[in-house]
């Protein structure tokens, strides 16, 4: 029999906060978090020393977020088929061998813009798994309790920030300094530690039934078919005026982030006449302004709404971006993005 995903973890787990399993799993996404903002940093770092054709630098962080666009909803799909502690665990052990293999290449020079895109798209395809799959798994182990979950959830959130946007780029930043190669490899270190880590979670969280009994065409279970299920998931979300509208904006807003992302390495080498190092604190100065709007949101939103403080975020980030690209002096620039 399958073992639901939402199973209650018992009272003895309940009374002991969020369980051993979860700590297994925080410790893999800040392990894994740490590696990919040093690796988000030295990446394009990378790229700019190969070429100067901002099309080219571009390409690469094109690469890493066009499996969102191309899979994001098949790995949606297939997440409620498999297995997902064993998708992590394998994905992540993919992916120390595809980031251990770059920072080889570049210790041997051998590396060049199709190789980063080709690894930028691979880590990108892996993420769409892991993301999703990190999500769909936390309710397994906390239980759906609301004040479980949002504790839970917190936390991954906020070592993501802490640990993607404020301690790894500067670290980055610093390594590429060093070496080329040494970035690469701790971020592949990192993926290897957390797949590791989540190899010892115990339990199965969604891995259906197989075997006699199971129509092949319907799928595990009798379930539809994975375009079936997607063509259901998009008409469900269509179907919802505020979630659609939101799915949207995000979209745009997402668009326009990786159109600034891809060529910032350069706008920050070229007009604001930063090194890596200070290539890293740029990125940072974002994430400390997102923490901070984090801390300040809840006491606006009571007060103005929620709508219109996402609203005027919006118009507020898209203001100071316009300011960024106006300036040539790395200290406004960093007050901006930050802001």
């Amino acid at each position: 029999m399958e073992e639901p995903d939402d199973a209650d973890p018992g009272p003895d787990r309940r009374r002991r906060g969020l369980g051993a399993d979860f700590a297994r799993l925080w410790t893999a996404a800040a392990t894994s978090n740490v590696g990919d903002g040093v690796y988000l940093t030295a990446l394009p770092l990378l790229a700019a020393t190969l070429t100067r054709d901002p099309l080219r630098v571009s390409l690469v962080t094109f690469a890493e977020w066009l499996p969102w666009l191309l899979f994001g909803l098949v790995s949606g799909a297939l997440l409620d088929r498999w297995d997902r502690r064993l998708v992590m665990w394998t994905v992540d052990a993919g992916r120390f061998a595809v980031v251990g293999g770059l920072a080889v290449a570049v210790l041997l020079d051998r590396a060049g813009i199709a190789l980063l895109v080709a690894v930028g798209f691979l880590l990108g395809t892996g993420q769409t798994l892991v993301d999703t799959a990190q999500q769909s798994i936390v309710p397994a182990l906390v239980s759906r309790d609301p004040a479980r979950l949002e504790r839970a959830n917190g936390r991954l959130q906020g070592t993501q920030i802490v640990a993607n946007q404020l301690v790894g780029p500067p670290a980055g930043g610093f390594l590429f300094s060093v070496a080329a190669w040494i970035p690469l490899a701790v971020d592949a270190v990192s993926f290897g530690a957390s797949s590791a880590l989540i190899a010892t979670i115990e339990g199965q969280f969604g891995r259906p039934p197989t075997g006699p009994g199971v129509p092949p065409a319907a799928g595990p279970a009798g379930r539809p078919s994975l375009r079936a299920e997607i063509v259901e998931g998009l008409r469900w979300l269509l179907a919802h005026r505020v979630l659609r509208t939101l799915a949207v904006m995000v979209a745009v807003i997402n668009l326009l982030g990786v159109a600034h992302d891809a060529i910032l390495v350069l706008f920050a080498q070229e007009r604001l006449g930063l090194g890596s190092v200070g290539f890293g604190l740029l990125l940072t100065g974002s994430a400390a302004g997102g923490v901070l709007g984090s801390v300040v949101a809840p006491w606006l939103s009571r007060r103005l709404g929620a709508a219109a403080i996402l609203l005027g975020g919006f118009v507020f980030e898209g203001a100071a971006t316009f300011g960024v690209g106006l300036t040539s002096s790395p200290w406004v620039a960093g007050a901006r993005s930050s802001a």
